[in-house]
């Protein structure tokens, strides 16, 4: 059967034999490569946020895979305007998908053939970001003027971390803090390689949103391109469901034109891509684009959006309450000297405290877990990684996939152990007073907002992973200190809270209505934050 007959749209064709090439691949040749191929929904939606411009138009597609995105993105925009030329610039490092890209092209070039509509394209077996890496040094008109600079970018970039020692990772040395993700690296070039009124439509996940690894990402990003939409999943695993990915991820689309409002849309997966819910922010709602952090926040319902409105109304952060948040200090696989499976808690052995010995509002020790010591020896050499035993609230660094919350934290009182020295592993943040104590009710208090509904609301509009960084808590605005003794006070009566009874005391306290009562709307959403 000819191939135009049993496949209407290029972007078809494109999917089927994307599937066909995924079927015959290892799951650790995709994950080596970042290699997540795009769903024909997702491809279509994307492809139908881009605006009609002139009858000559210029694409790129950077890591394209089989091209997918580029079809759809064609079939949009002659859907929408009368387009007479289009130049396609690809680029694939991946030399076994490249024969497949290659059969979709060629296919897509007969399709637009017969539409009189004239394809120039190249398909670029470079690496994206080192051809491009100029684009680092191109602060000027001139240097701007050397670049090759498209219409439209349309990606799914590759999903992976690299060292400081990739030579994409030295090329782009001015946004590594870390380990950087290399889709970070794809988004700041296409940034620089969109013309004046150029669109760049991107799958991503949402981790650039916050975090410090990502600062310097949304500092050079944001001072390039300005958000336009946002597209939301709520539903992680539904979306890549046969390349088994968990990655939380948005389509976002971007301008060189400044953009006062954002538009944001939310749907289960890619099958509630044709009747989304709908919201529009004031940019300066979601991203205080003046601010050093430049935290993009990104609410996928009405709750979300007046948690937002809530905090946004405090002034205060702990900093203000002489009140800390600091990372714990011993790094097991460097401390092994020190560190005991078996003891007895006195002047010269400490406990260590691991991320498991955090449950919600209860500290659990002893817990033993695997083969994870829960003793560290405290002498002279072991001292600099070591605490004085004082009141403290700790918290996870990191959730699991069974956590409810992505906040868990429980107080933590230095009557627990009778031992001037404590061990705090380092996948934990702790709250503490330097040069001080923080009192009962305040350790209560403090416990008490970051394990309710409310923060942890709140601390997803811009997390999108599992990870729970000091620089993210910090930045986080909190109520009166009054407020959050009364909050303590109150909750303190119960030896081991639930979550209902936290939630029930800190809406009583922080709140006029409960906030358990706030709920997701079913339609679309009511616009908001627009002046």
């Amino acid at each position: 059967m000819d191939l135009k007959e049993k496949y209407k749209l290029p972007s078809e064709f494109a999917e089927f034999i994307g599937q066909e090439y995924a079927r015959t691949t290892s799951d650790r040749h995709k994950k080596d490569n970042g290699q997540f191929f795009t769903p024909k929904q997702i491809a279509d939606f994307m492809g139908n946020l881009a605006m009609p411009k002139s009858n000559k138009i210029s694409i790129l597609d950077p890591g394209c895979g089989t091209g997918i995105l580029s079809c759809s993105l064609i079939e949009k925009l002659i859907q929408k305007s009368h387009i007479t030329e289009i130049e396609l610039s690809l680029f694939e490092t991946d030399k076994n998908v490249l024969p497949t890209t290659q059969k979709v092209i060629i296919f897509l070039n007969l399709w637009l053939n017969e539409k009189d509509i004239r394809l120039k394209y190249t398909i670029n077996q470079t690496d994206f970001v080192i051809e491009n890496s100029n684009v680092f040094n191109a602060s000027t008109l001139f240097g701007l003027e050397k670049l090759n600079q498209f219409d439209y970018i349309i990606s799914n970039p590759p999903y992976f971390k690299i060292p400081k020692t990739d030579k994409r990772a030295i090329a782009a040395k001015e946004l590594v803090y870390g380990q950087p993700n290399i889709y970070s690296l794809f988004m700041r070039v296409a940034a620089k390689l969109l013309k004046p009124e150029g669109e760049l439509i991107f799958i991503t996940p949402r981790s650039f949103a916050a975090g410090n690894y990502f600062k310097a990402f949304r500092q050079s990003f944001f001072n390039e391109v300005s958000i336009s939409n946002i597209h939301i999943f709520e539903s992680r695993n539904k979306m890549f469901k046969n390349d088994n990915v968990l990655q939380e991820n948005i389509i976002l689309r971007a301008t060189k034109r400044i953009n006062p409002e954002i538009c944001i849309t939310v749907s289960e997966c890619d099958n509630g891509l044709n009747s989304p819910t709908k919201q529009i922010f004031k940019t300066s709602t979601l991203i205080d684009l003046k601010s050093k952090d430049k935290i993009l926040f990104i609410p996928s319902n009405e709750k979300e959006t007046n948690t937002i409105e809530i905090f946004k109304k405090w002034q205060n952060t702990l900093n203000e309450y002489n009140i800390q948040i600091s990372t714990g200090p011993v790094v097991a696989f460097r401390c092994t000297e020190f560190l005991k499976m078996e003891g007895i808690i006195s002047s010269s052995l400490s406990p260590l405290i691991w991320l498991h010995n955090i449950k919600e509002m209860e500290f659990c020790y002893p817990l033993q877990k695997g083969n994870k010591p829960g003793f560290i020896i405290n002498s002279e050499e072991s001292r600099k990684v070591l605490l004085k035993n004082k009141n403290y609230i700790l918290l996870r660094r990191f959730s699991s996939k069974d956590d409810k919350s992505r906040l868990v934290c429980c107080p933590f009182f230095s009557s627990n152990f009778e031992t001037k020295m404590i061990g705090f592993e380092n996948h934990l943040n702790y709250i503490h007073r330097p040069n001080g104590d923080l009192s009962e009710n305040e350790i209560w208090g403090i416990s008490a907002l970051y394990s309710s509904s409310l923060f942890d609301t709140y601390f997803r509009t811009f997390n999108g992973n599992t990870q729970v960084g000091a620089t993210e808590l910090k930045q986080i605005k909190m109520p009166s200190l009054d407020d959050i003794i009364l909050i303590g006070k109150k909750i303190k009566e119960y030896n081991t809270p639930e979550k209902r009874v936290v939630d029930e005391i800190v809406n009583e306290v922080l709140l006029e209505k409960p906030y358990a009562k706030t709920t997701r709307s079913t339609g679309n959403f009511k616009r908001v934050g627009v002046a």
